[in-house]
Parts: structure tokens; sequence; C-alpha cells
């Protein structure tokens, strides 16, 4: 068994045992069970993590996260005004672009934040191309998709620098 499994097992079973909130018999073996199953479950995805440690990028993920959360925060706030205010029209549409994104973890993770900010929602991307397929819900939350901030800190994240 590799180091990254380990890790991941211990990861599963302490956010199964916090998320349970019992440490009877049952919900042990439980946990035990859900996490070896899914450690054996993931054991091939490995090629989606970065070839460098996490560890040592670990900055660059927390500033991730953090633009993440913000970009949430005013997509919130615009979803909000479009659909309360009695003037604001919604002008949903789809857009395509392709990002700068050189591996299949950093096109996986630009895809789900996409999909977790209100307003959009990734349709597709093409394994082979890199092309992106975006829902949203106004004209604006489609517009700098393919260039911003996400997409650089990414970049950052793969070791690549923004073109």
């Amino acid at each position: 068994m590799h180091k990254r499994q380990i890790v991941l097992f211990i990861a599963l079973l302490l956010f199964w045992l916090l998320l349970s909130s019992e440490y009877d018999v049952q919900h042990m073996i439980t946990g035990i069970a859900l996490s070896a199953f899914l450690t054996w479950f993931w054991r091939d995805l490995a090629y989606l993590l970065p070839s460098k440690s996490l560890t040592r990028d670990l900055p660059g993920l927390i500033l991730f996260g953090l633009a993440l959360l913000w970009e949430i925060i005013l997509a919130n706030i615009a979803v909000a005004k479009s659909v309360l205010s009695s003037r604001s029209k919604l002008n949903s549409g789809f857009v395509s672009f392709q990002p700068n994104l050189e591996t299949s973890w950093g096109r996986v993770l630009l895809a789900n934040a996409i999909t977790i900010t209100p307003g959009t929602l990734t349709i597709d991307v093409n394994p082979d191309t890199g092309v992106f397929m975006v829902h949203g819900l106004t004209k604006e939350m489609r517009e700098g998709l393919a260039d911003g901030r996400l997409v650089r800190l990414i970049q950052r994240l793969e070791g690549s620098r923004p073109k």
C-alpha cells in the first residue's frame, strides 16, 4: 500500500467519524469498511493528482480555496440580484472555451469550481481537446471564465506560468 493510500484511508476515516459523531463499534466498523472500499476504489486515480507534492504547494491551495470562496460569495450576490430584481432580465446561455491547462487534474478542478459557483454549470469537458462547455445565467457570469483568476491559480498549481 502506498503512502497516499494510507493518508487517504486515514482522512476518510476521520471524516466519517467527524460526520457520524458516534464512536461505538457499529460506526467504527462501518467507517473502516467504507474508508477501505473508497481507498481501493480510488487507487487508480493517482494520475489525476499533480506530480509535485501537495504539501509543498499548500499556500497555493489555500489561495485557490480563498479565491473560490470569494467567487462563490460574489456569484451568490449576483444570482440573488438577478432573480429578485424586477428590472433584471436573465440572459442565460452557453459558452465554449479552452483554458490553457496542462493536466487532467487542473481541468477537473476548474470544472468543479465552475459548477459549485452559483449561476454557472459545467456541461462538458472534452478530454482530448480540453474544451469546456459552460452554461451561465447571465452574460457577465459567462465572461472571463477562460482566463479568469481561478484559471491562473490552477495554472500556478500545475507549475505553469499564465500566458
